[in-house]
């Protein structure tokens, strides 16, 4: 069996952190994974932080990390990438749309896969949502030749490919350059559709008009830093051909 951290963002999610973390760990602790649960409060104005606070002090491996400031999802996800230690990372959510149930669904398909990202087969959203989220996963296919599916769901992955790539994203399309990178790369990537439910508690920020312009901004310089990379791989490989004998 593979080691697994189970990883939590949260953001003024009071209202489901406690049902979340205590369910997850009733799914867990008796599964024979070994594993760890991170929830990493993204300095919430509610009681998020006392309640994961509250959970960790009496249900065992979970561990409650807390930015001084808020940071936004992108930089949680993140930090939450950074301190898990087990072989394979699920990075789920606390506002109730994916099970965490659904990992047992995911863990048979590592054994084919580097990354199996929980597509949802409906997300829930308004006109102007969908036709963002819409946007911003044909873009990758088009541009870089890779589909990332669902690039902002729910996604297993292993460590290591978390590690072994360094982003020039600045918004949540490092979701979407991981991907891009890895699948340049040869790893092997799979789409797992589920169901979702709508969204429990909090508050949606990935569709924001700042997080839109920064999320094309991004685009642009992974595009930039693919290039810039493409040829000096090749000038590297040039150089390093025998010269013709005379």
């Amino acid at each position: 069996m593979p080691s697994v951290s189970v990883c939590f963002p949260a953001y003024n999610e009071h209202a489901t952190i406690e049902s979340v973390l205590t369910e997850a760990h009733e799914l867990l602790s008796p599964s024979g994974l070994d594993y760890e649960i991170l929830v990493c409060d993204d300095a919430s104005t509610d009681n998020t932080a006392r309640i994961a606070g509250e959970v960790s002090a009496r249900l065992p491996r979970i561990r409650v990390l807390r930015n001084q400031k808020n940071l936004g999802i992108r930089d949680t996800f993140e930090r939450l990438y950074r301190e898990a230690s087990k072989e394979l990372v699920f990075l789920n959510s606390t506002d109730r749309q994916w099970e965490t149930s659904v990992l047992f669904e995911m863990l048979p398909l590592m054994s084919e896969f580097d990354i199996v990202i929980a597509s949802r087969k409906d997300k829930h959203y308004g006109v102007s949502r969908s036709f963002t989220s819409w946007v911003f996963n044909a873009i990758p296919p088009l541009l870089f030749g890779v589909k990332t599916y669902d690039a902002g769901a729910v996604k297993l992955v292993r460590r290591e490919v978390i590690e072994r790539f360094s982003l020039v994203s600045r918004s949540p399309f490092t979701e979407a350059e991981r991907l891009i990178r890895a699948e340049r790369a040869g790893c092997r990537i799979a789409s797992h559709p589920v169901n979702v439910s709508a969204r429990g508690s909090g508050k949606a920020r990935g569709a924001k008009m700042s997080s839109v312009i920064e999320a094309g901004k991004d685009v642009l310089r992974v595009w930039l830093a693919l290039r810039r990379e493409t040829r000096a791989a090749r000038a590297a490989a040039k150089s390093r051909r025998p010269r013709a004998q005379l």
